[in-house]
This record gives C-alpha cells, sequence and structure tokens, in this order.
C-alpha cells in the first residue's frame, strides 16, 4: 500500500512538472522519495529490427499519426489544414494516438501498438520524450528508440518532436534539439527543429504571441508555426510554396516572418538523414 501511495504521489508531481501534460519533467523537493525510471521499459521485443529511414515525402497520400501528449494532439487540426492547403491534389488524414503519455509510459500500454499497426502510415510524429528541467537529471531514450523502430519497421518515415521552450526560456530550445539527435544518431529519424524555429522567430519580434497563457502550451500563432515546420518535412517542399495563410489569423508580415524562419532553420539544422 505505501508503494502504490508514492507511485500516485509521483504522477501527480509529473503532471505539475509539465504544466498539464508538456514534456518535460520538473524536479520538485518533497519529503517522500518520487520514484523516476531509470532503465526504462522493460519489455520492448515487439520492434527490435531497425531499419534505414524512409522517405515518404512523394507518397500519394499522406496519412499521419501523432503520438505524445497535449502538445502532439494540439497540432492536429492545424497540421491536417496546412497539408490539405498546401496539397490539394493528395488524400490527407492526420490522427492522434489514444491518450497522453510520455512515449516510455505507452510501450506495453495496450493501445499504442496497436494504433500504430492499426494503418499504413506515411509519418509518425513521436513527442513527449522525458526530459530534465532543470538540467540535473538524464532519463532514458530507449523508448523513443522503440517506436522510432516500430515506425520505420511499418514503413513510415519517424519524426520526433522536441517540444518549443517555455516562455522566457533561452536555453531550452538547443538543449531539446541536442537530446533528439543524440536519439536520432542511435536510431536514425528526422527531428524537427522546432525549438530553434521558435528561437528564431522570437530573436526577430520578441512580442510574437506564441504561447499560451501558461506559458507553456502553444497559442494558436504558436501551434500554426510549429505546423509549418513540419509540413515541410512531411511533404518535402519548401513552406513558401503554401498559399497565402490569412485563413490562420495572421496578417502578411507574419506569415512572411514564419516562413522565412521556418526555411532557413531547417536548410541549417537538416531534419532528415535518409539513406541512399
Amino acid at each position: 500500500m505505501i508503494k502504490k501511495k508514492l507511485l500516485m504521489f509521483a504522477g501527480v508531481i509529473l503532471l505539475v512538472g509539465c504544466g498539464g501534460g508538456g514534456g518535460n519533467v520538473s524536479e520538485v523537493p518533497v519529503e517522500v522519495p518520487v520514484i523516476v525510471a531509470t532503465g526504462g521499459p522493460t519489455d520492448m521485443s515487439r520492434y527490435e529490427t531497425s531499419l534505414p529511414l524512409a522517405d515518404n515525402s512523394s507518397s500519394s497520400t499522406y496519412t499521419v499519426l501523432l503520438m505524445g501528449n497535449s502538445h502532439a494532439s494540439g497540432l492536429r487540426l492545424t497540421l491536417q489544414r496546412l497539408l490539405i492547403l498546401g496539397q490539394p491534389n493528395k488524400n490527407v488524414d492526420v490522427q492522434v494516438a489514444p491518450n497522453f503519455a510520455f512515449l516510455a509510459e505507452r510501450v506495453n500500454d495496450g493501445v499504442s501498438e496497436q494504433k500504430l499497426e492499426s494503418e499504413q502510415w506515411t509519418h509518425v510524429i513521436l513527442q513527449a520524450q522525458k526530459y530534465s528541467s532543470s538540467g540535473t537529471n538524464t532519463y532514458p531514450t530507449d523508448a523513443a528508440e522503440y517506436w522510432i523502430r516500430g515506425s520505420k519497421q511499418l514503413g513510415a518515415t519517424p519524426i520526433m518532436f522536441p517540444e518549443h521552450p517555455r516562455r522566457g526560456n533561452s536555453w531550452e530550445g538547443q538543449t531539446l534539439w541536442d537530446l533528439h539527435t543524440g536519439i536520432a544518431a542511435r536510431e536514425n529519424a528526422c527531428v524537427a527543429p522546432v525549438g530553434l524555429v521558435w528561437d528564431e522567430v522570437l530573436f526577430r519580434d520578441p512580442g510574437m504571441p506564441l504561447h499560451h497563457s501558461d506559458g507553456n502550451h502553444a497559442s494558436e500563432t504558436g501551434v500554426l508555426l510549429t505546423a509549418l515546420v513540419f509540413y515541410q518535412i512531411i511533404t518535402g517542399q519548401p513552406v513558401e510554396s503554401l498559399p497565402e495563410l490569412s485563413d490562420f489569423n495572421i496578417d502578411s508580415a507574419t506569415e512572411q516572418l514564419m516562413k522565412e524562419s521556418v526555411s532557413s532553420l531547417l536548410f541549417a539544422y537538416a531534419p532528415c538523414a535518409y539513406e541512399d
């Protein structure tokens, strides 16, 4: 019973630390020990084979699975709208995996593997790798690598989704990029430089309202900026080729700044290393 109570308390701490669904784990001083997994999930035999990274950008359809927590699910509608707008001759379907959870919590949860195997996805976006917001702890990445392997085994292009930085945070974007590119170095996957793009936009226009009022989640404008990053990675086409984005409640100057930032950062930080 004591162990059960400790686990429940740890869950509350993690939820508070992630701002109601973010991908980070904040360290909060507590009176009782908080159990943090250091070895990761124990059974990851389902997806053991590592395959080359497939380029599905020229597919006749785009079927995209978002797997993560509220940051991933909040992207669905905007990303789908962009793909339909920019690819009117292709069938587009963007779905969200059941539940909000860290990638490690999804392993053998009874629904995530089933969802991954339920359709022929062209792209799987993986978000919610645990990380230490204080920089004092290191969390396993084997679950992220497990989902990358599974996506590639099923013919999908896996894209890692490092979250945008929290409001006022000057180091989180680069730190999360480094963390996720480290994962991709071990198990080849695309990595979306979301945080670096946000840093660039906020450097050029510090008043851009990219954050929700909680300072953690993205506003409507922030979601659009993140979706533009994934649009170019999924389609392989520059965001400048998209029609006018006035239907997304932004003005022409904001649109130009966003597109320029996405294009330049994806050029400087190539998201995918496809094998010849």
